[in-house]
């Protein structure tokens, strides 16, 4: 035993006079960790590739930009071209390249050298990235607080709380690039220490430099979170000194501006297309508060895991004690209570989610800097907490147990993660009560609850009898044989055609088409054309008001398959129905593809011309006939009129259509008709209207003016098939829903039609 002692005493001093030591330990805590955490994704064959967002955008720009590098390296060192692509019809129906990637691969120094990698096991690159960035975020914490003079056997279980804090274990899968905040921003916060102590401007230049080439939507936040510590620690470092102040402010003006004018080549451009973006310009009003349920959850997800508005803490349960440990010293660490009060007012109120989200919808994706001061109070703290006296036992006793009974009196936090995370807490406090127990055993002590913290956190979120988060990824298998699809390989019989070929269809992949090469009606990128999403809006194609950046096809429409200039249509064999002029071509396992017999080319002529606002006073239905026959224009000068075919109003336009008469059925004891109103007086009362369609052509119900209270099921039939039902609300009731009631909604693919 004291042989183990000394042992463990000797490997202390060497922890803190040898970085090498140091870095050695986190390393293989690190890797423990990693182990512990993610051995559900191992264990089951599951790669760390979300079956949402993470197949759909992810991975596939992943594999977009490894080909893209490839063309651009053999381009140089084999066709001798200097050449950069910047557009690209296979994303959607045509996008930028930059601005439609930098959001995920272009510019983020972790993806880099995907190029090096087949698409085949791109899985691999992919994993092996989400990882070091977890890695690098807890080296880049520890060199923080190395510089600012901690020994490292404190900084050590700082630096495990913040790596694997559960933003990281959360988004980690999830969103692998949301891990670079956690990367950045403590290095701009050394960077504001060095311009502070040295005047030394370097480090906060490249960080920023390559914070906003990374990310544009991190890097907005980035910016908002460090001003705020730029002025708390200036207030407590400059005080009143108004030329300090000046000097400060200088400095890290220069030190920015100098840094986005390196990254301007990528940053400008795509700055550019997210100020004219349709989903950032959606309005999304939030109240002054919260729902109720938000403040009941906030103080259990403070050291458990849970997402809540994307308030994502998760903290080890050291850190609570920590923070109690520093609200209960007077006049000692006021800047960081200062700090964590901001940060705490910041998190209760929507507002700043809101900003902090650029005035979109309301998130906490900010929450990284809350990680950073919380494990950086438990590093301040451990001095205190290794050496704690019979008072503060005592005070932080009563403080756990008065935490544990109102969080277990409160139904979201009461659950079996909330329990396990106490018990290390109070196991904790009783080994750091214990006489004659050295320094050295009760860091380890503090180290070792942190881990175990971190290892509950990530085995409840990703275990099958937890939340089952290893579930929701796709498996290796389908990363290695389905990462092209079964739509590639239908599609690419006609890839070598010398004409221009756009497809559409029902049940596709969301952004398969930049993995075929080949144009398709299919997008879901978070900065997208507004205009593509006005058009849409406008012939009422259904689509997430909230998710105007993610559609696909045109609701089986062939006038409007037509103008898009899809040449190809392929209907899933799970379901879909056959537009009107397309004849069968070809089938796989998945598909049949269908030959477009009314196809139009990718650039057509017009002999007629109608105004734009009275187009848009049309029926949906009536404005893509209008389209058919004349093209929609706006205000124009003299020399464009003159160019333009004759203008003509839309009454002038002829069309080939039949109303049909229909019947209504409805019981009259349970719905009341008059002058056009339903009065519904029994729950679960139908209306079935009964018409004829075309045999020749398509069939359009439209209802005008529909407008109610409350929620009902509309239902659909073409036959004996039966369409999804259609959750459908007032505009003035939408309205009044909060977010992610709207959200619950959406997720249930129950889709909204605005009145």
């Amino acid at each position: 035993m004291a042989e183990m002692k000394s042992k463990l005493q000797d490997f202390y001093k060497r922890l803190d006079s040898r970085k090498s030591t140091y870095f050695l330990a986190y390393s293989v805590i690190f890797a423990i960790l990693a182990i512990g955490v993610f051995s559900f994704y191992f264990f089951t064959r599951k790669t760390f590739i979300w079956e949402v967002d993470g197949w759909e955008q992810h991975y596939k720009s992943l594999i977009y930009y490894s080909q893209y590098l490839r063309d651009f390296f053999k381009n140089i060192f084999i066709n001798h071209q200097f050449v950069i692509p910047q557009w690209d019809f296979a994303i959607g129906e045509g996008s930028d390249v930059i601005g439609t990637f930098h959001y995920y691969v272009i510019g983020d120094p972790f993806t880099f050298f995907c190029f090096l990698f087949p698409a085949k096991y791109m899985y691999i690159f992919y994993e092996a990235m989400i990882l070091l960035r977890i890695y690098l975020s807890g080296i880049a914490f520890s060199l923080l607080c190395f510089y600012i003079g901690h020994k490292k056997r404190y900084v050590l279980p700082g630096t495990v709380t913040y790596a694997f804090c559960y933003w990281a274990i959360y988004n980690a899968v999830r969103h692998p690039f949301f891990l670079n905040p956690l990367l950045y921003y403590p290095l701009l916060v050394l960077g504001v220490e060095k311009i502070i102590r040295e005047k030394k401007m370097w480090l906060f230049t490249i960080t920023v430099a390559i914070a906003a080439m990374s990310n544009f939507y991190f890097f907005y936040m980035l910016v908002f979170t460090t001003i705020i510590y730029v002025i708390v620690r200036f207030i407590f470092c400059y005080g009143k000194n108004v030329k300090m102040w000046g000097k400060g402010i200088l400095r890290l003006a220069v030190s920015s501006v100098t840094g986005l004018c390196m990254a301007a080549i990528v940053f400008l451009p795509v700055l550019h297309v997210f100020l004219s973006d349709s989903r950032f310009n959606t309005p999304n009003k939030m109240g002054l508060v919260y729902p109720f349920s938000y403040y009941a959850k906030l103080p259990g997800l403070f050291i458990v895991e849970g997402d809540n508005f994307w308030t994502c803490m998760g903290f080890a349960v050291p850190v609570l004690l920590a923070v109690l440990l520093m609200f209960k010293s007077r006049r000692k660490y006021t800047m960081l209570k200062t700090y964590f009060i901001i940060s705490a007012v910041m998190i209760c109120i929507p507002f700043f989610g809101q900003a902090m989200n650029g005035f979109s919808y309301m998130c906490n994706r900010w929450i990284y800097s809350f990680a950073l001061l919380c494990a950086y109070i438990l590093v301040c703290m451990m001095p205190r907490l290794i050496t704690l006296e019979r008072k503060e036992i005592r005070f932080i006793g009563v403080a756990l147990t008065i935490y544990f009974v109102v969080c277990m009196c409160v139904k979201y936090s009461r659950n079996g993660k909330l329990i396990s995370a106490v018990a290390i807490g109070a196991i904790l406090l009783i080994g750091l009560s214990i006489k004659n127990v050295n320094e050295y055993n009760r860091c380890m002590m503090v180290t070792v609850a942190v881990m175990l913290a971190a290892l509950a956190n990530g085995i409840w979120k990703n275990a099958s009898f937890g939340e089952n988060y290893a579930a929701q990824c796709i498996s290796v298998k389908m990363a290695q044989e389905d990462v092209f699809g079964s739509e590639k390989e239908l599609i690419s019989k006609d890839a070598e055609d010398t004409d221009f070929i756009r497809y559409s269809g029902s049940g596709l992949s969301y952004n398969m088409n930049c993995i075929t090469g080949i144009s398709s009606s299919n997008l879901y990128w978070t900065l997208t054309n507004p205009y593509v999403s006005k058009f849409r809006y406008d012939c009422a194609i259904r689509l997430d008001t909230l998710l105007p950046h993610k559609y696909t096809g045109y609701d089986d429409r062939s006038s409007l398959i037509a103008l898009s200039s899809a040449s190809k249509y392929l209907v899933s064999k799970t379901g879909g129905l056959v537009p009107y002029g397309f004849t069968y071509e070809s089938e796989n396992d998945d598909y049949v593809m269908y030959n477009n017999d009314n196809a139009l080319p990718l650039g057509f002529t017009y002999d007629k011309a109608v105004n734009k606002r009275e187009w848009e006073g049309l029926s949906a239905v009536d404005k893509q006939k209008a389209m058919l026959q004349a093209v929609v224009i706006g205000r124009s000068g003299k020399d464009t009129r003159e160019a333009l075919p004759d203008r003509v109003s839309v009454k002038d336009l002829s069309y080939d259509s039949q109303i049909k008469d229909y019947t209504m059925d409805y019981d009259a004891k349970e719905v009341q008709c008059t002058d056009n109103t339903f009065a519904v007086t029994k729950a679960g009362a139908t209306v079935t209207f009964k018409f004829t369609g075309s045999g020749a052509g398509e069939t359009y119900f439209n209802i005008n003016g529909l407008d109610y209270e409350g929620a009902a099921q509309f239902q659909l039939y073409f036959g004996k098939r039966k369409f999804d039902p259609l959750d459908l609300y007032s505009k003035a009731d939408w309205k009044e829903l909060s977010h992610n009631e709207k959200k619950k909604i959406f997720k249930n693919f129950i889709y909204w039609k605005q009145c």
